[in-house]
């Protein structure tokens, strides 16, 4: 499954298809987008944003 973030309230949004769209510069490539909050949108993929990885949990506890 490809992933990125929704562009109008950040939550995480699936890539549910890729098209070509033919403009005045030439093909862009677009993809349509939906989020868990069933916002959809089709948009450039340059402009999409990727989900950043979770970073590793810091163990606070520490040994005496």
């Amino acid at each position: 499954m490809d992933t990125t973030l929704c562009p109008e309230c950040g939550a995480l949004a699936e890539v549910q298809r890729r098209d070509v769209m033919e403009s005045t510069d030439g093909p862009v490539e677009h993809a349509k987008i939906s989020c868990v909050r069933r916002h959809w949108f089709l948009l450039p993929l340059a402009s999409l944003e990727r989900p950043r990885p979770l970073e590793p949990a810091r163990n606070e506890v520490r040994a005496r």
